[in-house]
């Protein structure tokens, strides 16, 4: 199923600027169709065409999910640069995001 059609409303709770950590804070609402979840790659798809950013610059935190609802709340953080996400993201949420390879023992 295609991200559109998973989809039925995305909103913006609020925006702020960070202009100490060269980024954009977002609260946003997703509902989507019974089913599946939408996948943290479906709402960087999402956010790089409402933003018009490249998918390395947006950082999914998290999203929260109520049981038996067909919606979730999330928060993201899109950077002005990769430099910029690299430097004041820890390591577990560049791996989460695929910005980091795993490294091996």
């Amino acid at each position: 199923m295609s991200n559109e059609k998973m989809i039925k409303n995305f909103s913006v709770d609020s925006e702020r600027d960070n202009k100490l950590l060269f980024r954009k804070e977002i609260k946003y609402t997703i509902d989507f169709r019974s089913g599946k979840t939408v996948s943290r790659n479906e709402i960087k798809k999402l956010l790089m065409d409402y933003y018009k950013a490249k998918e390395e610059v947006i950082i999914v935190d998290h999203n929260i999910q109520e049981t038996g609802k067909d919606s979730l709340k999330g928060y993201v953080k899109i950077y002005d640069t990769k430099e910029h996400a690299m430097l004041y993201e820890p390591d577990y949420e560049l791996l989460r995001n695929g910005l980091k390879e795993k490294e091996s023992k």
